[in-house]
């Protein structure tokens, strides 16, 4: 299959003929736009700047098939598209995913292309005689504490950024978005945690793999459904 061939039949898959023949002359995305069927897609149609970012949003895809092949590229990208058509017409809905989309997939193409660099060994430190004082161990809710901020700033900036809008939009975090661990992130976290013990779900967040299981949870969209309001979809 040709680049070009596989160009267009992503784009018909990624956003079905994005712009009315009625619509503005310059709005032109990367779709035919005779059959637009969603609001998403008209207001894509109809929006000049909406138009060339879906365009811009597709050279990057393009890039990511390059770089870990088409069927893992389809997989991110279907979980971005239905999430852009879950803005119903909403430009500023749909300016924001459309954005994301972008970082995501120039992140997963960064990631590919970069290689995975193995630390040279390190010699074995000397032993030294353990101190007569010995340090307060910590407790489990600093323990607690200590893993979910490991298990945040392990993950990549879009990701981080990514949390933190879902806490926001879910109301449940009142800081910025900048993918810095602080007060507030653990706060709106440890809602997370709290509403869903009350449905009867948990995490086990003493282990570095419940953490990373509970921040996909919150990137996913059963808490995007569950959790967010209706206004803030």
């Amino acid at each position: 299959m040709t680049s070009a061939t596989r160009f267009t039949l992503f784009a018909a898959a990624l956003a079905p003929a994005l712009a009315l023949s009625s619509g503005p002359a310059g709005a032109q995305p990367s779709f035919d736009c005779g059959a637009a069927r969603t609001a998403t897609e008209r207001a894509i149609c109809a929006d000049p700047d909406l138009a060339d970012l879906e365009r811009n949003m597709v050279a990057v895809y393009e890039d990511l098939v390059a770089g870990i092949g088409e069927a893992r590229a389809r997989r991110i990208a279907d979980i971005q598209l239905e999430r852009r058509q879950a803005c119903e017409g909403d430009t500023a809905c749909i300016e924001r995913q459309l954005l994301t989309s972008i970082g995501i997939f120039r992140a997963e193409t960064r990631a590919a292309a970069s290689p995975q660099v193995v630390p040279p060994a390190q010699p074995a430190p000397s032993v030294q005689p353990a101190p007569s004082v010995q340090a307060e161990a910590p407790s489990p809710a600093q323990r607690r504490s200590q893993a979910l901020q490991d298990g945040f700033v392990a993950m990549p900036e879009y990701r981080r950024r990514n949390v933190q809008g879902r806490l926001r939009d879910a109301g449940l975090l009142a800081g910025p978005i900048d993918g810095i661990w602080g007060r507030a992130s653990e706060a709106g976290v440890e809602a997370v945690l709290r509403q869903v013990r009350e449905r009867g779900r948990g995490f086990e967040v003493a282990r570095p793999e419940g953490v990373a299981a509970l921040y996909r949870f919150i990137d996913s969209d059963i808490f995007y459904y569950d959790f967010l309001p209706e206004a803030a979809r």
